[in-house]
């Protein structure tokens, strides 16, 4: 992929950066236009050629509105036996609403031709602002709707608007074949920053396909106040600030790109941004000795499940697939990033486009950025008998970085690649929480806590599930369970007991969905039976996460509808269709779809091409000292070597 160079801030030393033969300077935006590699991101040339494909097939009319345009990945043995030079095979995968249904089109980007258009089942396709505004005009044409306003005392409606609450969904009569929304009001009228005031106890129930309000629930006049905001006048008197502490590279980055390919310390990797998943990081490998040695396919971001826990209507339908549902309603998930705030000044930007409702590209900037970070720890250290002699060696990272805006949050995504051979996920949750009117009784606190006058922030979850191609040393790979066991010793052993590693294969995707708990841990490891190490055992990588498991009970029609919260790991063989951990389209979406249906076959996974799921989850109870805006919490897991290599890979760092 070609780049231009548009200069913006940069530290007093102008570092440089090779990208695709040419120096640039560090801190610079690239653009990609023409695409190099398959798995290249869609350039704006392409997506026009989307628009022209679709329009010249005589299957649009004037209701068209594109929702989610991404790459149609060519299947993993044509990427993996692509070189440099050769033809590209560019397709794209396109959602879109007419009239009152969804569809699912494949476009042939280089012929600008539909190789395929499929009416998408049920009403499951994404949610869109055009279908929250006819929503709200439903909402606020009905009289039922007016008088409760004037009940709370509203009597200007001109900022009062009803949205969208959720997109929970339990398969209720009212509910089939029909686009049914919970809608809850609020007013914007004197708002800076933060939220309007909302009405809670009012909940409009709408329904799109036949244009008409199924009913109106009115259990309360509650009212929210204007909640704390975040802006300057709001905030007050900030603190002195520290002295400034700068990274800086004033001999330039040691990475180089070409296209959306990286070299870096003995790492190679590519690299693209999609609309729904965000940062898709593809054909992972370490070179070891001269030799290229493949350690991941692809990684990326496959769904994101917040269910609120509040048994009343409407909360009881808050539960969030903000990756199947969301994506054009976020304008593309991936936010644009703040030079010197949220990356370092000499990092690389890398901008990407996202369509408008009619399929026009519109550039996001500064999606992604690409960097070196040293924080003064170290990567391995020991000092030797009598204190005389330390050895240490400074770790450097590399991190590739993208912020999500999530409607009230937001999440940093960091891919940190190391010397010693790991790769560690970082997740950063921040923004706002989402809260309710307070009734001023003792059930405020039933749902949530109080955080802020007359504001009770709602107990919720955050699950994530990563989808990981792991392809080490090949494609044929294995899940070995390292399952750590107490073993009780003789009576003779003055020692009672010792733990021991009971290693077992995963022969099925049953053996393959996983759990590990303090009290009965396992470590689970990728690895390719037929390469060995120069000990005798197969080479491999272990993915260590061990997130948060689901406390709803398991008939829970949420909980179903999100099956992958059921395990920590599971295990699949390659399918390319196999993207999203709920399916393709969650939104509406009926139980046990995605993982759950999948893994129904119980499909062989033992020596073969297998995609491993993690689920990276966690439990929010809210406090004061979350708002007006959280500090990022932190959460992570790693992909690290087991007998992937004969020694330290970082033992060779320079002092």
């Amino acid at each position: 992929m070609r780049y231009c160079s548009r200069s913006i801030r940069q530290s007093a030393t102008a570092a440089m950066v090779t990208v695709a033969g040419m120096l640039v300077p560090a801190g610079a935006a690239l653009h990609g236009q023409t695409p190099l590699h398959p798995l290249d991101q869609l350039s704006a040339r392409e997506h026009w050629a989307i628009y022209d494909a679709l329009q010249s097939s005589g299957k649009l009319d004037s209701t068209f509105r594109l929702l989610y345009e991404g790459l149609k990945e060519p299947v993993k043995s044509e990427v993996l036996a692509w070189r440099p030079g050769q033809p590209l095979k560019r397709e794209a995968l396109v959602h879109l609403t007419q009239g009152k249904f969804g569809y699912e089109a494949v476009v042939d980007i280089t012929g600008k031709n539909v190789v395929s258009w499929t009416q998408l089942p049920g009403k499951q396709y994404m949610t869109s602002g055009p279908e929250s505004r006819a929503a709200d005009a439903l909402a606020m044409k009905d009289p039922r709707v007016k008088e409760a306003l004037r009940k709370r005392g509203v009597t200007d409606f001109t900022h009062v608007g009803c949205s969208p609450a959720n997109n929970g969904y339990f398969d209720l009569p009212e509910e089939r074949n029909a686009r049914v929304l919970h809608l809850s009001c609020g007013d914007d009228r004197n708002r800076i920053s933060g939220y309007g005031e909302s009405f809670d106890g009012l909940v409009i129930v709408v329904d799109l396909t036949n244009e008409k309000v199924l009913r109106v629930l009115d259990v309360g006049g509650a009212r929210s106040g204007l909640p704390d905001g975040h802006s300057p006048e709001e905030i007050g008197a900030t603190r002195a600030p520290v002295n400034p502490v700068e990274m800086v590279q004033p001999k330039g980055a040691t990475y180089t790109l070409n296209g959306h390919e990286v070299e870096w310390q003995n790492w190679k990797f590519h690299f693209r941004m999609d609309m729904r998943r965000g940062l898709v990081v593809s054909r992972v490998r370490y070179v070891d000795g001269g030799k290229e040695r493949s350690v991941m396919y692809q990684g990326s971001l496959s769904e994101l499940f917040v269910p609120y826990m509040d048994a009343a209507d409407p909360w009881n339908y808050q539960g969030y697939f903000d990756l199947g549902t969301y994506p054009f309603a976020f304008g593309g998930i991936a936010s644009s990033l703040e030079p010197g705030v949220e990356c370092p000044r000499y990092a690389t930007y890398f901008h990407s486009y996202v369509v408008t409702e009619k399929g026009a590209p519109r550039e996001r900037q500064r999606t992604a950025c690409l960097f070196e970070r040293n924080t003064g720890d170290v990567a391995w250290r020991h000092t030797r008998a009598g204190g005389g002699v330390n050895e240490a060696r400074p770790r450097t990272d590399l991190v590739l970085r993208m912020y999500m805006n999530a409607g009230n949050y937001d999440y940093l995504f960091d891919w940190v690649l190391q010397q010693d051979g790991s790769i560690t996920v970082n997740l950063g949750a921040t923004g706002m929480d989402q809260v309710k009117a307070a009734s001023g009784t003792p059930k405020d606190n039933d749902y949530g806590r109080i955080i802020a006058n007359k504001l009770v922030g709602v107990n919720h979850s955050h699950f994530f599930s990563f989808r990981l191609d792991m392809d080490v040393d090949g494609t044929q790979n294995s899940l070995l369970v390292d399952k750590l066991q107490t073993t009780t010793l003789p009576k003779d052993n003055p020692r009672r007991s010792i733990w021991t590693v009971n290693t077992l294969t995963a022969q099925t995707e049953k053996d393959g969905m996983r759990m590990s708990a303090m009290n009965a841990p396992e470590v689970w490891r990728i690895v390719n039976p037929a390469v060995m190490n120069p000990f005798g055992w197969p080479v491999g990588y272990e993915i260590e996460g061990h997130g948060a498991m689901s406390l709803m009970s398991p008939d829970d029609y949420m909980r179903k509808r999100a099956g992958f919260v059921d395990h920590t790991l599971w295990t699949t063989p390659y399918a390319p269709a196999e993207l999203y951990a709920s399916g393709d389209y969650p939104t509406n979406s009926v139980a046990g779809d995605g993982l759950t249906r999948w893994t129904s076959a119980n499909r062989a996974i033992a020596n073969t091409d297998v995609v491993t799921w993690l689920t990276l989850g966690f439990h929010h109870v809210p406090r004061p000292e979350d708002w007006p805006v959280m500090p990022v919490a932190w959460h992570s897991f790693a992909i690290k070597p087991v007998g992937f290599f004969g020694r330290s890979p970082s033992i060779d760092l320079p002092r």
